[in-house]
């Protein structure tokens, strides 16, 4: 991985090129001649972020510069969907090694709730940290009949604790009503958050992570420990591993299709207002602050200031097809929008670049041949999980864990 002190666009440029695998490493994909493919004059810079659209050396067609090819079919969507995952490392960082396979489970305290029993637990990332949560059993689950689970991802804010209902905010208790509903739930707090907050810092902090891990990310490191929570649900006799799924709101929301997108165990997923395209938007550092909450590798900084982002959000979300998943957003989200989001025009400016990339993602979904799987709902509010929206992603996700079995 580059450093801050090697960094420079041009750099950048090349090594967008090497990890799409086009271009400067000589190995473009090649395609059939029913795809539509267009000759550039130029080299670069390209649009990456454009999943439609994927690029090949030109002497495969023309012998000279690039040419753009226009995504059509499956082994066209296979050839950038590769690209996309090699890019996505630039953003994520590297991961370190497993230091312990073994999920060894503690179980802190034990209470019976309405229809289901809660367990605090706690067990071992594998990175040398404890991951702390809780895991909810819905009354009658027995080994002889197990049920599909859920993992529930908080949102930025108390932690797990929001999402089971113990510290509750209006339409965040998700895991909660969805252990009601007869799903095993585990809720785990994110790093940072709830009981994994740093030593001498306030919640959100990531400060003390990047200190001991500065080539990895923070959000790569939330992955990984949903990674484990599902190793975790899978080692339960109650829990069928071919049943499994995820669900979060703002910050949760992009746990859950970022764990979908990296973990092929997630059978069906859902975002509420965790979707914001990097690219084209005047809050560039969202997802790259400089301090509180640093959610991709710091490096990202850099990118964004030479113009061009490795991997955005609609492409990691394109890497869930053809698995199902639910996305909603408002078209008035103030935590994304532009910074003049106050005035009407600059919610529709912001909620332009959403609409195209939600548009992408969904034309993947079509040529996975998988249409169907893929639902966007669009709503006229803000941040927030509606009632109504949430009873129709339960609806959604009883389609693919409980109905479709």
């Amino acid at each position: 991985m580059m450093n801050k002190k090697s960094f420079s666009r041009r750099n950048f440029v090349k090594s967008s090129f090497a990890v799409a695998g086009i271009g400067l490493i000589g190995n473009s994909p090649l395609y059939g001649d029913d795809c539509p493919v267009d000759a550039l004059n130029a080299p670069g810079p390209i649009p990456l972020n454009d999943i439609l659209s994927d690029y090949m050396e030109t002497d495969k067609k023309f012998g000279r510069g690039l040419s753009k090819v226009t995504i059509c079919d499956k082994d066209n969507w296979e050839n950038k969907r590769l690209s996309i995952l090699r890019r996505s490392r630039l953003m994520l960082g590297e991961e370190p090694p497993v230091n312990e396979d073994t999920i060894k489970t503690d179980v802190l305290a034990e209470n019976q709730r309405n229809g289901y029993t809660e367990l605090k637990i706690q067990f071992p990332s594998g990175t040398g940290d404890t991951i702390k949560g809780y895991l909810l059993i819905p009354d009658g689950v027995t080994a002889s009949s197990p049920h599909p689970a859920i993992v529930a991802m908080h949102s930025t804010g108390p932690g797990a604790t929001q999402t089971v209902g113990l510290t509750p905010k209006e339409n965040r208790c998700y895991g909660m009503e969805l252990a009601q509903r007869g799903y095993v739930v585990l809720a785990i707090d994110t790093i940072s958050a709830g009981e994994r907050v740093y030593p001498g810092y306030e919640p959100y902090y990531t400060n003390e992570f990047y200190n001991q891990y500065p080539n990895w990310s923070a959000m790569d490191k939330m992955i990984f420990d949903h990674k484990r929570g599902l190793d975790y649900l899978c080692s339960l006799d109650i829990v069928d591993p071919n049943r499994l799924g995820c669900i979060g709101h703002s910050l949760g929301g992009y746990n859950s299709f970022f764990l979908h997108a990296f973990d092929t165990r997630i059978k069906a997923a859902v975002s509420s207002c965790g979707f914001s395209p990097m690219g084209r938007t005047n809050k560039p550092y969202q997802f790259a602050r400089g301090d509180w909450f640093v959610h991709f590798n710091p490096d990202c900084r850099d990118y964004i200031r030479a113009g061009m982002i490795p991997c955005d959000m609609h492409e990691v979300m394109a890497l869930c097809a053809p698995r199902p998943l639910f996305n909603y957003s408002g078209k008035k989200d103030a935590i994304y929008s532009m910074a003049s989001a106050q005035k009407d025009n600059g919610f529709a400016e912001w909620w332009k670049t959403v609409d195209e990339a939600l548009n992408q993602v969904s034309r993947i979904y079509e040529i996975s041949g998988a249409a169907n799987h893929f639902v966007r709902i669009d709503g006229e509010g803000g941040h927030d999980f509606p009632p109504d929206v949430k009873d129709e992603a339960y609806r959604w996700l009883d389609k693919w864990l409980k109905d479709s079995i």
